[in-house]
């Protein structure tokens, strides 16, 4: 069963994208993932098995971004 998990972040700029990209697309468990850079609050959504928020949040904080759960 898919989980969707939704975030607010920074990554509002190409190089934040990539850096984000980087990480996310080693987590074999996420099915899709996107960035609404349009969005104020460049909301990150993804599609994923067995992911929890805190995995996400620890994995992109890692990588210098900020990324907050939306509830």
């Amino acid at each position: 069963m898919k989980n969707v998990l939704v975030f607010r972040t920074n990554i509002n700029t190409d190089e934040r994208l990539h850096r984000a990209a980087c990480r996310l697309c080693k987590l074999r468990t996420i099915c899709r993932w996107s960035v609404d850079l349009e969005d104020c609050d460049c909301v990150l959504r993804i599609e994923a098995e067995a992911l929890t928020e805190a995995e996400v949040i620890r994995l992109l904080t890692r990588a210098g971004l900020d990324c907050a759960a939306l509830t």
